[in-house]
């Protein structure tokens, strides 16, 4: 079961926009040294909507590379048939992912029942764990998102679908909804950049899947909320809440650009650059942003 803070990275590109690969591993550095318990690649936070399947690839090369099974690895996948998740499944086998974050088939609305019976059956057929992802946020996926009732029976048919990465508007109150369906082997973990994760928490959330930068944030507030310590992990998740809402508050296009500009002044990488399209970004924004940054005393702070 995969439990805990697992960041999906963002993909440095250069100036032309290609991935930069040196930057790449230097983003990987950075969240192992931090002492992420997972690191996740090609999701939503990876641009990886905006890659060819070979840059898809590319990135998994370089990250499973430079990981060297130093943590659990999470791949991203997005398949619109079943018969095409399973061939990914087998062609990504020799990563040896942890787990593949699957996003259900979008470009048809066929039905809830139809997801359904898409999971259950990929669950079976895959080799290894898969996190069944609800993104209702992001307007493609906003007519895939599954009733906690559907979510709890492709648990109890498909044993290999043991965890829900749970995110956008209402994702806690779902969790609270899903929580008392789902076995003892299955989980759920929150996104959305840490918004509500204390929300998700409260629900019953094993864990956060957030983006790169100031992840010991929540790795403090997790080991404070396995111990116990509730207070304590309140008070560190709303500690960093200003930084949070900063970054993520605003859509997903915009905290791209947050957390690039915010490792390129770190200096793990040389440039934004985030993929077309994307939203209008005005670099008046960052001294506000540097200045929150700074105030909290974190590895890329510059004080």
């Amino acid at each position: 079961m995969l439990t805990g803070i697992a960041p999906i990275l963002f993909t440095p590109f250069d100036e032309a926009g290609d991935i930069d690969a040196e930057g790449l591993r230097n983003i990987v550095r950075f969240e192992l040294e931090g002492g992420v318990h997972a690191i996740g690649i090609n999701g939503f936070a990876s641009e990886a909507y905006k890659m060819t399947d070979a840059e898809r690839l590319k990135n998994i090369e370089i990250v499973a590379g430079e990981m060297a099974n130093a943590a659990p690895l999470v791949i991203g996948i997005a398949p619109n048939s079943l018969e095409s998740a399973i061939k990914q499944a087998r062609e990504l086998a020799r990563f040896q992912p942890a787990a593949l974050m699957t996003l259900p088939p979008a470009t048809m609305d066929n039905g809830a029942q139809a997801l359904v019976e898409f999971y259950v059956e990929f669950g079976n057929a895959a080799d290894c764990p898969i996190i069944l992802q609800q993104a209702p946020h992001i307007a493609q996926y906003r007519h895939t998102e599954l009733p906690a009732e559907a979510l709890a029976e492709i648990a109890d048919r498909a044993p290999a679908v043991a965890t829900f990465k749970l995110e956008g508007p209402g994702s806690a109150s779902k969790m609270k909804e899903l929580a008392p369906l789902l076995g003892g082997e299955a989980s759920m973990l929150g996104g959305g950049g840490g918004i509500t994760v204390l929300e998700e928490l409260r629900n019953g959330a094993a864990g956060l899947i957030p983006g790169v930068g100031f992840n010991e944030i929540f790795l403090a507030a997790w080991d404070m909320w396995q111990q116990g310590e509730t207070l304590a992990a309140e008070a560190m998740i709303k500690r960093g809440a200003s930084l949070t809402k900063a970054v993520s508050g605003k859509g997903h296009e915009y905290s791209l650009h947050m957390r690039k500009h915010l490792m390129k002044r770190h200096g793990a990488i040389h440039s934004a650059y985030v993929r077309q399209p994307t939203v209008p970004f005005d670099e008046c924004d960052l001294p506000e942003f540097f200045a929150i940054v700074d105030a909290l005393d974190l590895r890329v702070s510059m004080t």
